[in-house]
């Protein structure tokens, strides 16, 4: 352990700390200028932890399930960039087809627009004619 000295406090009451519990991770706190600090302590050899950390078995292990995880994240994350490409070109697809039939429907309406422009002045003559007709029939033959 370093040693520190504790220099005191300017402001009366008890000093705080944020870090609780520091002492079971590796650190111990230490007072400085009315604040706790941290600092650095040796961890006894005989801990559960460090026994587990430093067998190589456990560690390869580890470091195995670790490369597997991160192979399988990349494999589906390319599925997931795969799928989207997938769902992107459908889409683009779906949008040329909804182009084409909207410009055959367009081509259909204005052909339908057309022949209605042409019946109705159809109907408007014959109209005409038969008002003649009867005004005609009206007039001299009766």
């Amino acid at each position: 352990m370093m040693p520190f000295w504790p220099v005191p406090s300017p402001m009366a009451g008890p000093a705080t700390t944020m870090n609780m519990g520091m002492d079971y991770w590796g650190t111990a706190s230490v007072p400085m200028h009315g604040k706790v600090i941290a600092a650095p302590i040796s961890a006894p050899s005989s801990n559960s932890r460090d026994i587990v950390l430093s067998d190589p078995a456990i560690q390869d292990e580890r470091e195995l399930k670790r490369q597997k995880r991160k192979q399988s994240n990349r494999e589906s994350a390319r599925r997931s960039r795969l799928r989207k490409q997938a769902e992107w070109e459908e889409v683009a697809n779906r949008a040329d087809l909804l182009k084409q039939e909207n410009s055959s429907l367009k081509e259909e309406l204005k052909q339908l627009q057309e022949k209605c422009d042409g019946l109705t002045s159809e109907n408007t003559s014959l109209h005409e004619k038969l008002k003649a007709l009867e005004d005609e029939k009206s007039n001299g033959n009766l």
